[in-house]
């Protein structure tokens, strides 16, 4: 009797996590990401909004920017921690090319049903050309300048990601990039997980 005890504890024992793990999702490694980046809203109200060819209101606190964000995040744990690379390209609010690359963490915040809030951090270039060809632009210097381009380099910036799961490797994804003080970012797109 008591064998047989224990040899169904075992069976179960070994029976029940393969069949746990084989009913959860498949844990993805990677990630691709691919967004319009469409939207700034500044923070405060900028000295020349004339420049802002493409502002949603009089005073330049909603401007339209046109371009496109391209990520790749590699897991590191399960799919819950990742490392993520990311080359943003578009038009800025003073309608010039601009752009930023992004090295950094990337964490889940929470995952209820088909929604997850990633939160991300970690060192990232933003460049423009050069405003002072604009007329009515005066610096301020919180760009540094190399011949036609103006440059920041921050140790660290952050972004905060909403996905909503489409399918199970595929999610549209929207994310809001606090330029803090200046302004804040807004983009739309797909991720899918592989």
């Amino acid at each position: 009797m008591q064998w047989t005890k224990l040899l169904v504890w075992l069976w179960v024992l070994l029976l029940v996590p393969p069949l746990a793990l084989a009913q959860e999702a498949p844990m993805w490694k990677n990630a691709f990401t691919v967004k319009f980046f469409g939207l700034s809203v500044h923070l405060r109200e900028t000295p020349y909004p004339e420049i802002f060819r493409n502002r949603l209101d009089e005073r330049g606190i909603l401007v339209a920017n046109f371009g496109g964000i391209i990520g790749y995040d590699r897991f590191v744990v399960r799919d819950v921690i990742s490392v993520r690379v990311q080359q943003g390209l578009y038009s800025d609010c003073a309608s010039s090319l601009a752009g930023f690359t992004h090295l950094g963490w990337r964490g889940q915040i929470f995952k209820t049903g088909r929604h997850s809030l990633n939160g991300g951090i970690g060192p990232t270039l933003v460049y423009r050309r050069d405003w002072n060809r604009l007329k009515g632009y005066e610096d301020d210097g919180y760009f540094s300048r190399s011949r036609d381009w103006q440059y920041k380099f921050y140790w660290y910036a952050g972004e905060l990601e909403y996905n909503y799961r489409l399918s199970e490797q595929n999610d549209l994804s929207l994310n809001l990039v606090p330029g803090i003080p200046e302004l804040v970012s807004f983009g739309i797109g797909m991720r899918r997980r592989f």
